[in-house]
């Protein structure tokens, strides 16, 4: 068993360079202004994920959705800014088509932001996006 979850760390670790971000600049509906990115996260089979990452004047704005496809029960989501554990949250899936969304605002720090998305469901299924905003 040890084997076999190390072996999925690694490929999960391996193909996190996989995800391809896609920047715009927003013209600011509303005042908010700023960079916005969406990454489609990766996941073993059952799971899709995305993540999104908007600056806006109160901080940046992260939202994290996972959709299940097979399979159902408790989440494990931490979203990292900066190398440091920003948030932690856990949602339940109650049927194998469920889905959910984990939002917060963290801090704009100087420079480019750096932020990671890895949720942890059912099975040891688990999921992983990554998002740079310049800065």
């Amino acid at each position: 068993m040890t084997r076999l979850a190390l072996i999925a760390l690694l490929l999960l670790a391996l193909s996190a360079g996989a995800a391809q971000a896609r920047g715009n600049e927003n013209g600011g509906s509303g005042g908010n202004g700023g960079d916005e990115i969406r990454v489609a996260g990766v996941c073993g089979r059952g799971a899709t994920t995305a993540l999104r990452v908007r600056r806006r004047d109160d901080g940046i704005e992260v939202r994290f959705r996972l959709s299940q496809t097979r399979g159902w029960g408790a989440w494990r989501v931490t979203i990292v800014h900066e190398s440091r554990v920003a948030a932690r949250a856990t949602a339940r899936t109650r049927r194998a088509d469920d889905s959910f969304e984990v939002r917060r605002i963290l801090p704009d720090l100087p420079g480019s932001d750096t932020i990671v998305a890895h949720a942890w469901g059912p099975s040891g299924l688990s999921c992983r996006a990554t998002a740079t905003l310049p800065g």
